[in-house]
């Protein structure tokens, strides 16, 4: 078992949803690190049938109490003292709500917290600013029994609404056959557009992003993946576009529940039901928004309680600069050598910037290059002898919050590449990912990470400095040690790593001593 670094407070966050109950737990050390070591969830349909009553339903209400014993009980068992429960649409806007939660203390010992409609929307646009870096734009949560949507300026929350628009209360109100009505859709269709049309900020500028996020959301970017055959398996920064999600709603509404399960292939059979009504709700916010696309976000409003802990001492609760936490929470996550890390790094740049009339590059790929420099030995926490094919293995499956997915593809090739070459590529299925022009960058970027790696062998910084030298077609690398006669076994390896980048490069390499 991979040990954790030594987080100073560990906290749980529960979320009672109109849909879904689900508690994460996390271990940090405020500002610094930290790390989301379990999930519980539940479906509990807490909003079941209250279209018609308004009150939380006895079935229902004994659904969301077993799951809370549950969590609290989980919570209790791992020593996760500090518990924040919150509730949103459903315990909202019940009539009965205050039984509920009296009941609730007094069976669960959990006092939950009833979120406003704006306080929901700042936290899950907390979550995607935390976690997709949006800094102008709309951000749109999608649940069960409502639907928020806040607008961020400034990679900050500046106003927030509620909506009636929950995937499971317009199902139940709208949806009354099945497959559904043609005069149903209408009357559903109808009812959303009239209902996010007085919102008058709720329209992209140029350059502004569209952030959504929620259960429904993933999903209709499961089901789109899943249709483009896409190379790359997670949805948190996948692109969903308009067009293929109003081709994906005619479907919907042709199909039955069971129909669609069975025909549709990323939908699972616990959101069959209500899919179809909360693909429209996306659907009419983009359109209203004029918006072509919106970014799916895989952090939402538990993140975003989350992050109001772990930067607390932050006014507002935001990262500074979320492509380098990402990367430096991830190599702290996995006991990394930060100052070999920082090392290679620095030699990598360096060859990057001498050598930038011969890889025409950008900011975009050093930056690729910084974080697969800082990442490339996190492997080694598994084992040694594959820990190039670990590290990308990890970066390809970890959340890398504020890089897109062919960035972290990159970042991942770079760290096969560093140990044995291209060979390791030729299995590399996500570089289906990568363009022609962008397997060649990564290609000549991989070569330099290859390059610093060895000249910092000894993992003792002894060599301080690099020069590059292209004469006739041949490139020298000087490299000055930090103390004499100290540098040896760096030279000697690097010699033997030059492979790659007379490849990548088409030059001969030499690699000497200054």
């Amino acid at each position: 078992m991979i040990a954790l670094p030594a987080f100073s407070e560990s906290l749980g966050i529960i979320d009672l949803g109109s849909n879904s109950a689900r508690l994460l737990v996390a271990h940090f050390t405020p500002g610094h690190t930290f790390k989301v070591t379990d999930e519980l969830s539940r479906r509990v349909r807490l909003s079941e049938g209250m279209a018609a009553t308004q009150q939380l339903a006895p079935a229902a209400i004994e659904r969301a109490l077993d799951t809370l014993r549950v969590f609290a009980s989980f919570c209790k068992a791992n020593g996760v003292r500090r518990v924040i429960p919150v509730a949103t649409a459903a315990v909202r806007d019940a009539r009965n709500q205050a039984e509920f939660l009296q009941r609730t203390q007094r069976e669960t010992g959990l006092r939950l917290r009833v979120l406003t409609g704006e306080q929901e929307a700042y936290f899950s646009s907390l979550g995607a600013i935390n976690s997709i870096g949006i800094q102008q734009g709309l951000v749109l949560d999608v649940g069960g029994g409502s639907a928020e949507l806040g607008k961020v300026r400034a990679g900050g929350f500046t106003r927030g609404t509620v909506k009636p628009l929950g995937a499971l209360s317009l199902t139940e109100r709208y949806c009354h056959t099945d497959p559904v009505s043609d005069t149903d859709y209408t009357a559903l269709n109808r009812y959303i557009a009239n209902t996010l049309a007085p919102i008058s900020w709720l329209r992209l500028q140029s350059g502004q992003q569209f952030v959504g996020l929620g259960g429904t959301v993933r999903t209709l970017a499961r089901i789109d993946r899943e249709t483009r055959s896409y190379p790359f398996h997670l949805v948190h920064q996948y692109e969903l576009k308009l067009g293929r999600l109003e081709k994906l709603i005619d479907k919907l509404r042709g199909l039955g529940h069971k129909e669609r399960v069975r025909q549709i292939h990323g939908l699972r059979n616990d959101r069959e039901d209500i899919i179809l009504a909360g693909a429209m709700v996306v659907a009419a916010a983009l359109r209203q928004a004029g918006a072509e696309s919106l970014t799916v976000c895989g952090q939402g409003l538990r993140e975003g309680l989350l992050y109001s802990q772990f930067l607390r001492t932050r006014r507002p609760p935001v990262m500074r600069n979320l492509r380098e936490f990402s990367v430096l929470n991830l190599a702290r996550n996995y006991s990394f050598n930060q100052p070999h890390a920082d090392h290679v790094a620095r030699l990598s740049l360096a060859l990057f910037d001498q050598l930038s009339a011969e890889h025409a590059l950008g900011a975009p790929e050093r930056e690729c290059l910084w974080a697969a420099a800082q990442l490339h030995d996190i492997g080694t926490s598994i084992e040694y002898y594959n820990h190039h094919k670990h590290a990308a293995y990890i970066i390809l499956n970890a959340a890398l919050p504020g890089y897109t997915h062919t960035e972290q593809v990159t970042i991942a090739a770079l760290c096969l590449l560093h140990r044995r070459g291209r060979t390791e590529l030729e299995a590399f299925a996500p570089m289906g990912l990568l363009s022609t022009s962008e397997m060649r960058s990564a290609g000549k970027m991989g070569a330099l990470l290859r390059l610093a790696e060895y000249l910092d062998r000894s993992r003792s910084a002894a060599i301080k400095k690099v020069q590059v030298r292209i004469t006739d077609g041949r490139a020298q690398i000087l490299a000055t040690p930090a103390a004499v006669g100290g540098a040896g076994v760096e030279v000697w390896e690097t010699q033997r790593a030059t492979d790659l980048f007379e490849q990548e490069f088409g030059m001969p390499l030499s690699v000497s001593l200054a």
